[in-house]
């Protein structure tokens, strides 16, 4: 009687197919999270510019001379700051809003960017 050694050529063809849908798996998941950590770095990069563009908009806090131009906090909606990052433009625009009874002003910055294509 003998031995079989070694593998028949369909258990090598069935081994082959798992190896391969496996490895397939595991490479999508690994792109998808590439991809969802360079959304989340440009979020955060985006977040730290808003905070860097507000800044300066701490020195027009007066109340003597919100109105008079040149002051920032004038009401309405303005375009501020573009800065490059990693080959990514951000662009700033805030806006200022009065509270009304008060008189305060509701500053609020939106920074924007491209998204990177897949």
């Amino acid at each position: 009687m003998r031995k079989n050694r070694g593998f028949s050529l369909v258990e090598v063809l069935v081994a082959s197919v798992v190896f391969s849908l496996t490895m397939l798996g595991l490479f999508s998941v690994f792109a998808s999270g590439s991809k969802h950590i360079v959304h989340i770095r440009e979020r955060m990069t985006g977040s730290q510019l808003g905070k860097l563009f507000l800044d300066p908009l701490q020195d027009y806090v007066r109340y003597d001379t919100w109105d008079k131009p040149g002051n920032e906090l004038i009401l309405g909606s303005r375009g501020g700051i573009t800065q490059t990052i990693n080959n990514r433009n951000f662009s700033e625009v805030h806006s200022v809003a009065a509270i009304p009874g008060t008189d305060l002003r509701r500053v609020i910055t939106t920074v924007t960017w491209s998204e990177s294509s897949p």
